[in-house]
């Protein structure tokens, strides 16, 4: 699949702004229903930590690098 080292960066860059988007648009969703910065931010950041680890974990899967 190329260089390694390349090809995780670029992984882990499409898992960060796929996370970005999602933590955003959670953030805005909360603020929406209930504003509170508080609530915002905390929803915001678990789905940004939630997002980063299934998306990394699949593809971890799909290209078969267990190591």
């Amino acid at each position: 699949m190329g260089n390694g080292f390349v090809v995780r960066l670029l992984w882990l860059a499409v898992a960060v702004l796929a996370a970005s988007l999602a933590g955003t648009i959670a953030g805005w969703v909360s603020w929406a229903t209930e504003p509170g910065v508080g609530k915002a931010l905390a929803s915001g950041g678990t789905t940004f930590a939630g997002m980063v680890t299934v998306v990394l974990a699949a593809v971890t899967f799909v290209t078969g690098r267990h190591d």
